[in-house]
């Protein structure tokens, strides 16, 4: 079975990562798009349109199911595809605000995301149908993308947390039992918010939460349903990465997310 996975960048291999923790073993495509990231800044019709292009590229594939690992896509698309597509299974990424919500000791809620995705109505109603509003704060951090996407990440920490602090400003941490990272490239950062909340208040307890490990499931019942199993069984595995454009660093930094997983690399140039 061809699985596909799309996001605007890297950040959706940190949710295959979790996939292929749980146990995912097929023909795995991840597509990012390397020529258009960041999304979440960009004119939506725009982001649309590349964003149907690279699906229509893993329908072509024959990748099926695909993980929208990007909320920004989500956000904007998902409805689109599912109605344009019927016969692909789409597994869509979208913050984990439920998680957070649930929680038996849930206080305020601080939802991070793109811009896109924070002024997207989806987001919006979910939160409006789990009758949070008043508990929910949410922010935009588009520069946490970039960070996430600049080969030297490992080496400006400094300027991540920094930036974190930024978003932080105003803000009584105090009043929030969660955070949540609405957006696939955001987790790569979780070290970096919990220095940042320990610096303000080593005592201070706030849950990082993402969904990384909820799409994995998903995606592991998806498969199930489709081969009529009630267990997963272990196939074959390959991983091909695919870029939009020429970026051997981009494949470095996939290479240490993926701890070293073989790959196949390839390059969408149409």
């Amino acid at each position: 079975m061809n699985i596909g996975f799309f996001d605007s960048g890297l950040g959706g291999v940190a949710v295959l990562k979790e996939a292929l923790d749980t146990g995912l073993s097929e023909n795995i495509y991840y597509l990012g798009d390397t020529k258009n990231t960041p999304y979440g800044t960009k004119d939506e019709n725009f982001v649309k349109e590349v964003i149907n292009d690279n699906i229509n590229y893993l329908i072509g594939l024959n990748c099926n199911p695909i993980v929208i690992a990007c909320n920004t896509a989500t956000s904007l698309c998902i409805k689109e595809l599912r109605d344009k597509y019927p016969e692909v299974k789409f597994i869509g990424t979208e913050p984990a605000v439920k998680v957070a919500a649930d929680a038996h000791n849930s206080k305020k809620i601080l939802v991070l995301a793109t811009t896109i995705t924070a002024k997207q109505e989806k987001l919006h109603a979910l939160i409006k149908e789990l009758d949070i509003d008043s508990k929910v704060k949410i922010l935009p951090a588009d520069k946490l993308v970039l960070f996430a996407e600049d080969i030297d990440c490992k080496n400006k920490s400094k300027e991540v947390e920094e930036y974190i602090n930024e978003l932080f400003e105003g803000l009584d941490l105090h009043e929030f039992s969660h955070i949540v990272l609405g957006c696939t490239h955001f987790p790569l950062f979780r070290e970096n918010f919990a220095n940042v909340i320990h610096t303000k208040d080593e005592n201070l307890k706030i849950d990082i939460v993402d969904g990384a490990k909820g799409i994995a499931k998903n995606l592991i019942n998806t498969i199930n349903k489709l081969n009529n199993r009630d267990d997963y069984i272990k196939q074959n595995k390959s991983v091909t990465i695919i870029t939009t454009s020429n970026k051997p660093e981009f494949i470095v930094r996939v290479n240490e997310i993926l701890e070293n997983e073989p790959i196949k690399t390839d390059i969408k140039l149409r």
